[in-house]
């Protein structure tokens, strides 16, 4: 089966998908595609056939790129990172010095939403991190649907693939540039709607180590150098994580999330609930949303779990004249001494815009 898409951007770009059949579509009901422009950029070198979901949480692999690469660019040496994807959304995430570190770390905030997940670390899969997981799993049963690194130290594929039956062990190390990794040179993303019509978006190719942007501080109160770090995680999350989206970060660690609900207040409010049912504390983290906050309830919620820095992208600057349901938030944030922190992008005209981080598809 081939399909072929051409765009037309100005510079006449085509491509060419053959497609694939996959063990499943979203469910086991549904037949399932996946396509190679070209060649294939990731192997599965242990397990069965890959699901349509299964391919979709391979996302979870550029956020583990963007979280070493943006630590690298913050000059922290916390460079290792581990995500773990369910269902398109990260459900925890951490940097740290070393790749067990980080998976210690981050299955410290949830220790439910991990299981039968997919798992990806920045760097080759060492067997200090196999042993752990070939443990976990004797013990508790723990098991992942799929594990992606970018190469695997000698036998841990295999030992992994011995006590989880229905592992995939993926190899991504021929994703050895961003661009291939978020979403491949082509950089568009399709879904098809009602009368049979595709809708397309360009890939949200930004990140803090490829894109010029501030985070401006907007507060009264200035954020400390570790809040700032962790502002900067808590945005790679809101952007990865299904509007509306909240995320909550701490030491290089991912608190708490939500997504997919029908207003930002719900989202924090679903994440803070989380927290409170793995008894993980916020107090003092820093909580990023994708769109701008409206609403003081939502500054409310946040100031009575103890979060001190919100991250959001207000409308204006308030250096050239910021609408007032801005200026109402930053008071109430002022009011309770918490920091707001606005992100922004530089376009190629030089002129500063508000970086809106949605994710629908």
């Amino acid at each position: 089966m081939k399909v072929e898409m051409t765009f037309d951007d100005g510079s006449k770009k085509q491509v060419t998908y053959a497609l694939n059949p996959l063990r499943s579509g979203d469910n086991p009901h549904q037949a399932g595609f996946v396509g190679e422009p070209g060649g294939s950029y990731t192997e599965v070198i242990e397990g069965r056939g890959m699901g349509f979901t299964n391919h979709i949480d391979l996302l979870g692999y550029s956020v583990a790129v963007e979280i070493s690469k943006t630590m690298a660019f913050l000059g922290d040496k916390r460079t290792e990172a581990v995500v773990i994807n369910k269902h398109t959304n990260p459900a925890v995430y951490a940097a740290r010095d070393t790749q067990l570190g980080a998976l210690l770390a981050a299955m410290t905030a949830d220790t439910k939403s991990p299981f039968g997940g997919v798992m990806s670390t920045s760097s080759r899969l060492t067997h200090q991190t196999t042993d752990f997981l070939v443990d976990k799993n004797r013990k508790e049963g723990f098991v992942l649907d799929v594990l992606a690194a970018p190469g695997f130290e000698e036998g841990c594929a295999d030992m992994l693939a011995g006590v989880m039956k229905n592992l995939r062990a993926v190899d991504v190390s021929a994703l050895d540039a961003w661009d291939k990794i978020n979403y491949g040179v082509f950089g568009y993303n399709m879904k098809w709607t009602i009368g049979n019509k595709p809708v397309i978006t360009e890939v949200d190719r930004t990140s803090f180590f490829n894109a010029k942007y501030g985070m401006e501080v907007l507060s009264k109160r200035k954020p400390t150098l570790t809040e700032m770090n962790d502002a900067h995680l808590a945005w790679i999350g809101a952007k990865a994580i299904q509007s509306n989206s909240f995320a909550f970060c701490k030491d290089a660690v991912l608190l708490a999330e939500c997504g997919g609900q029908p207003n930002r207040e719900d989202s924090a409010k679903v994440a803070i609930e989380r927290a409170d049912e793995f008894k993980v504390s916020l107090k003092g983290s820093s909580a990023a949303t994708d769109s701008f906050i409206f609403d003081r309830m939502a500054i409310d919620i946040l100031h009575a779990t103890g979060v001190g820095t919100v991250v959001h992208p207000t409308r204006k600057l308030l250096t050239t004249g910021s609408l007032k349901p801005d200026q109402d938030i930053l008071k109430v944030v002022d009011d309770y001494n918490m920091v707001m922190i606005r992100p922004y992008l530089v376009g190629a005209d030089g002129q500063q815009k508000a970086w809106r981080v949605f994710r629908h598809l």
